[in-house]
């Protein structure tokens, strides 16, 4: 009997260079299934293959959820709050995320730290309405950063358990300046972003514990660009319009440099990097938004490439609207078309040999 669980749980304890040793990378995609579910958005994995994300429930809710490989676990909130989502799982389990309702006043929101070990159990680290906290990721010290909404300007801000909420602030770039943190490492190094209202993003780079936004790369500022995920050694990917034609591609920022991911737009006009892990494999989204294409992109070892090409089967998606995150085994999250219009979730898992889909195993 084939048992999609078994064997997803058994590919993930397969090493990541073993799935392109000698060759390009293959993968198997596993669906997110949730039954009755409008649409399933996966943000987030971590080094035991544990996702999360929110889905849309029948009646048309956001709701956060935990996948541990086996099942979907709805994850609770406050009374008085609707709907969920859950942005980001560190080593550990910690997940981090928000409740929110909408009211004549506008959206209430409660920012909340859910576990893994104790999925039904959440603490509230931030409740105070006039400063409405939006996390964004955590690191493995628990530290959470995001995007904080202050008397409707939208700032940067970080929290620990120990020292609580940090207006980080913006940068100065005039009075209607706005920022926000998008990612954080182990290190303590913080990228985001900041714009002007109703304007064009631009990539910024920080530090956990230390006053300063500033500009991630050279030129960052002249363009449009954002920094979406981050590595263990500094290394950002994001994307930017480098040559100022309008079309931002997937980039990484090094060193105060910024440089186009080769490969990654795979014969589409622009795209974007969502995350990298420690290995240097960058995974995104490459998009032609005048054809509505789109495409998952992987980049290993020098080389991108089309993530549903290099997968042993669709699983059920015509195609893939992009990779979200990978973990340090290669372990990759993303979204795919479902039908003519839903959006559904997959984890994409390194194989070692094709052999191991023979006798059913081809999707």
């Amino acid at each position: 009997m084939f048992r999609p669980a078994l064997v997803l749980s058994t590919l993930l304890c397969l090493p990541a260079a073993a799935a392109h040793a000698g060759g390009a990378p293959r993968y198997h995609l596993t669906p997110i299934v949730v039954p009755g579910a409008a649409g399933v958005y996966v943000n987030a994995v971590n080094e035991a293959g544990q996702a999360v994300g929110y889905y849309v429930s029948e009646e048309g809710y956001n709701q956060a959820f935990l996948f541990d490989g086996t099942d979907v676990i709805t994850l609770p909130r406050p009374a008085g709050r609707d709907e969920a989502m859950a942005t980001a799982i560190n080593a550990s389990g910690q997940i981090v995320g928000y409740a929110s309702t909408i009211t004549d006043d506008g959206a209430q929101t409660t920012a909340l730290i859910w576990n893994a070990a104790a999925p039904q159990d959440f603490v509230i680290i931030g409740d105070d309405q006039s400063h409405k906290l939006d996390p964004a990721d955590i690191n493995d010290d628990g530290v959470v950063v995001g995007l904080a909404s202050l008397d409707g300007a939208f700032r940067a801000f970080s929290w620990t358990q120990a020292g609580g909420l940090v207006d980080d602030g913006v940068p100065p770039n005039g009075p209607d300046a706005q920022a926000y943190w998008s990612a954080i490492n182990n290190a303590g190094t913080i990228v985001g972003g900041w714009n002007a209202i109703g304007a064009v993003s631009h990539a910024t780079i920080g530090r956990f514990g230390s006053p300063g936004i500033l500009p991630i790369a050279a030129g960052v500022d002249d363009v449009a660009s954002m920094a979406h995920g981050l590595a263990e050694d500094g290394t950002a990917v994001g994307e930017m319009d480098l040559d100022g034609s309008g079309n931002s591609v997937p980039v990484t920022f090094r060193d105060g440099t910024a440089s186009a991911v080769p490969g990654a737009l795979l014969g589409l006009s622009s795209g974007a990097a969502f995350d990298i892990n420690a290995s240097g494999a960058i995974v995104g989204r490459a998009q032609d938004f005048a054809t509505l294409s789109f495409r998952a992109f992987v980049y290993v070892d020098g080389v991108a490439y089309d993530l549903l090409q290099q997968s042993d089967g669709d699983a059920g998606y015509p195609y893939l609207l992009k990779a979200a995150a990978i973990n340090d085994r290669g372990v990759i999250v993303g979204l795919g078309r479902v039908g003519d219009f839903q959006v559904g979730s997959f984890v994409a898992t390194p194989v070692a040999d094709d052999a191991i889909f023979r006798d059913g195993f081809d999707g």
